[in-house]
């Protein structure tokens, strides 16, 4: 044995290890979605919405800087680099919405930008197809590179 590494096992390895990451940040949308609803309620935003916006926006954080450890160079139109992207948006959404429910100055213009916010879009749906689109590339490597998934 040499200890060289086979590349093309290594990538599959990261791919593998960027799925989870995708699946774990899909996982996190219906948290996030209900922190948005809460912050773009009327009236005074509970202080709880707070702290559990500020854990959910720390989870994408961290699970984008796993994305960008796992994508190493990865071209910036690539499928690895647009997860990155997805995540950086789901977490400066989750922010946005929480500086707007808990200003440090309200201005009748935050608060209507507060009142008019709508959930995490089509950023989402994209983060999805992002995951699905991941599964299938794993999937024809498995299959190509006739490398057996784990179980």
């Amino acid at each position: 044995m040499t200890g060289a590494k086979d590349p093309a096992a290594t990538r599959l390895v990261a791919l593998r290890s960027l799925l989870e990451v995708a699946t774990r940040a899909v996982t996190l949308q219906t948290a996030a979605e209900q922190i948005i609803e809460a912050c773009a309620q009327p009236g005074e935003v509970p202080a709880q919405v707070a702290r559990q916006g500020g854990r959910v926006a720390s989870d994408y954080c961290r699970l984008r800087g796993w994305a960008l450890d796992l994508i190493g160079d990865a071209d910036r139109a690539s499928l690895e680099f647009r997860v990155t992207e997805l995540l950086h948006y789901h977490a400066d959404m989750i922010d946005t919405c929480l500086k707007l429910a808990f200003p440090k100055f309200r201005s009748s213009r935050l608060e209507q930008r507060r009142l008019a916010l709508r959930g995490l879009g089509e950023p989402a749906r994209t983060l999805r197809d992002a995951q699905a689109a991941l599964a299938l590339w794993i999937s024809d490597l498995e299959r190509t590179d006739g490398v057996v998934p784990p179980r």
